[in-house]
């Protein structure tokens, strides 16, 4: 028998490490002590009786062990979710859903079944299927009763140079109007509307509409019992875009002073002749008396804007007739700038002086409240109308809340319930149809798509946003609810299961 070798090698295999005997939960809280970091490594491997080596292998080993954990490793990602049964009736559904949902064109739809389902559609196809599903949604629009609808908003949205005329209902957002027309004019309104009053029974109370002639022409003709409220929006815009045209003229002007007076006090070249220097002051007088006529008409055309909103068409202020006497008077007054800018100043004058009555016509409705509160609760007018003075103070001032404590102190236990009706007075007051321009930018996503529009289209369109549920929304009263469950209060199938389709649901 040979004899045995005794290298070095196998000298430090008989060598006993403390690593060697140590288990796997020791092992476990070596790398948890290493991964909180409390502990210096070095203190760690002392206290353990190991090397730092070997605490740097355990908190690696560690944090491996949570990313498998927690982490979505290669094998797991190709794991089966859940299997769909891909039948023609759900092609058809995601179809739909890719058209109204993802606002997908008819090319995009195309692209995505040869790519995510190595499936080929035509476009021919595509269009079959839209259309054959269209008349269940003409009859679900045609047959809502409208009469919940109490504020119409009005406006006209143009594609490619053809108007589309736009209503829907001020509350629920139900759009009850979506036709494409050649024209935009009186009649085109006019025959719509009638048609909506005759067969869904749609009356409103008032509409709001733009400074738009043909909208309120078709809208008398129509309607002639029903008001048209004008559209605070688009009387304080350009009023605003004016203000800020003469504050950037008179920016220019008081530029103009400045360079001047740099150039006299640095006088070089030419200036230092006597003769030009004279022009140069005159140019300076020249400038300095434009500037401060610029600036005072900037300031002068600002107040009137301050007052026009913060006063006259403001939600909370004075009364009608107030109002009516400070509306007249700004109007006077951009009469008599007017010659200064008309073609700036005009336009705004002009459009004031033609809504004045549609402009303020929310006021009297809003009285007409304060009156029948004080009725119902038995106390005199000019309470209520104190509450209502009270909703537009800051609230942080003293002022505020003297006049609170002092309306407390006169209504007793009828404050709360006076307070509660008047913000539900102001809460349901409509002085704008930014609502329908709302739904405006949401159409043009869809009509940004298509070359050309057709009612037909306009029509199913029409049904998906009624019928869709608001995922999100800054009024929290609309989020997971339709347009026609806000306006009917009655809770409706999913809009797709309304076309005669089955929803997927995975199983449990």
């Amino acid at each position: 028998m040979s004899p045995s070798i005794d290298t070095l090698f196998s000298q430090n295999l008989k060598v006993p490490h403390a690593a060697f005997s140590i288990n796997s939960k020791k092992r476990m809280e070596i790398g948890i002590n290493a991964i909180k970091g409390l502990t210096p490594i070095s203190h760690v491997a002392c206290h353990f009786d190991v090397s730092r080596k070997f605490v740097y292998e355990q908190k690696e080993k560690a944090l491996e062990g949570i990313n498998q954990a927690f982490g979505e490793s290669v094998k797991d990602s190709g794991n089966v979710l859940f299997h769909i049964p891909v039948t023609k009736k759900w092609l058809e559904q995601t179809l739909l859903g890719l058209i109204f949902i993802c606002r997908s064109s008819y090319q995009g739809v195309i692209e995505f079944f040869r790519d995510l389902f190595d499936y080929d559609i035509s476009k021919g196809t595509i269009h079959n299927i839209v259309y054959k599903h269209l008349n269940v949604a003409k009859e679900i629009n045609q047959r809502q009763d409208l009469s919940r609808v109490t504020v119409g908003l009005h406006d006209e949205i143009y594609q490619a140079g053809n108007p589309v005329l736009v209503g829907c209902c001020a509350r629920s957002t139900y759009c009850y109007l979506l036709k494409f027309e050649e024209v935009c004019d009186a009649n085109s309104w006019g025959v719509h509307l009638l048609d909506l009053k005759e067969k869904q029974r749609l009356a409103p109370d008032f509409t709001v509409i733009d400074g738009g002639q043909a909208a309120r022409k078709g809208q008398q003709d129509a309607w002639s019992e029903i008001p048209a409220h004008g559209d605070v929006f688009h009387a304080l815009k350009p009023f605003l875009e004016l203000v800020i045209f003469l504050e950037n003229r008179a920016l220019v002007a008081l530029k103009i002073v400045d360079d001047l007076n740099h150039q006299i006090k640095g006088r070089k070249g030419k200036w230092k002749d006597e003769n030009n220097r004279l022009t140069l002051y005159c140019k300076l007088l020249e400038a300095e008396d434009a500037g401060k006529r610029a600036a005072s008409l900037a300031d002068d055309i600002n107040i009137l804007y301050k007052w026009l909103k913060n006063d006259i068409l403001s939600l909370i202020g004075p009364s009608y007739a107030v109002r009516q006497e400070l509306l007249m008077f700004v109007v006077e007054q951009l009469r008599s700038l007017e010659s200064l800018y008309p073609l700036k100043i005009g336009p705004v004058r002009t459009y004031l002086e033609n809504h004045m009555n549609n402009l303020l016509a929310f006021v009297p409705i809003m009285e007409m409240y304060f009156h029948e509160i004080a009725l119902e609760f038995e106390v005199p007018l000019t309470s209520v109308v104190a509450m209502y003075e009270l909703k537009g103070m800051p609230s942080a001032s003293k002022k505020h809340w003297k006049k609170y404590n002092e309306l407390q102190a006169a209504l007793k236990q009828k404050f709360y319930w006076i307070e509660s009706m008047v913000n539900e007075v102001l809460e349901g007051t409509v002085r704008a149809n930014s609502l329908v321009e709302n739904l405006n930018s949401r159409l043009r996503t869809y009509f940004t798509l298509r070359r050309e529009l057709g009612n037909e289209y306009l029509e199913f369109l029409q049904f998906f946003l009624n019928h869709r549920r608001f995922m999100r929304s800054t009024c929290s009263k609309r989020v997971g609810k339709s347009p026609t469950e806000l306006l009917t209060g009655v809770k409706h199938k999913h809009w797709l299961e309304m076309l005669h389709f089955e929803l997927f649901k995975q199983a449990a």
